[in-house]
């Protein structure tokens, strides 16, 4: 509520400020009995906008609180319950099949990524490598490769 009003405050002197630049230039006054409308005006504009900024707002806490929950980052991506749910029955299964012989366990990914890492530093140059160093890697790459039955 607190947040609304100071909301409020802010939206009505914007409003009241745009309608008198306004009437100013249309040689009103604002004090006049006539710009009761003009008042009125002012209020309800600043209330609905502070009210949407305030929905807005609290809509982007509970998203937040709710994702501070689940362990979500900046950089991960949402997961919805739906995706989750079914990531969990196909892993039982995994487990369940393994278990009874009819599927072999995934090799550890560790170790893959450590063999990746040895031909790495041979084959991969820093982009502010010389033109000649860099297209001699490449030229590396496509020998390993052609190796490797990959081309």
């Amino acid at each position: 509520m607190n947040r609304f009003l100071v909301l409020f405050g802010i939206m009505l002197v914007i409003s009241v400020g745009m309608i008198a630049t306004a009437t100013m230039q249309a040689d009103f006054s604002l004090m006049d009995s006539k710009s009761t409308p003009l008042w009125l005006a002012a209020v309800a504009v600043a209330a609905y906008v502070a009210w949407r900024i305030d929905g807005v707002l609290k809509r982007r806490e509970r998203r937040q609180d709710a994702s501070v929950g689940e362990g979500r980052s900046f950089l991960k991506p949402k997961v919805s319950p739906a995706q989750s749910a079914r990531a969990a029955r196909v892993a039982a299964r995994r487990k369940k099949l393994v278990a009874e012989g009819k599927l072999e366990a995934e090799p550890e990914p560790a170790a893959e990524l450590e063999s990746d890492d040895d031909e790495a530093p041979a084959t991969r140059v820093s982009q502010a490598a010389p033109i000649k160093d860099r297209m001699a890697a490449r030229a590396e790459r496509v020998r390993q490769a052609k190796e490797q039955g990959k081309l």
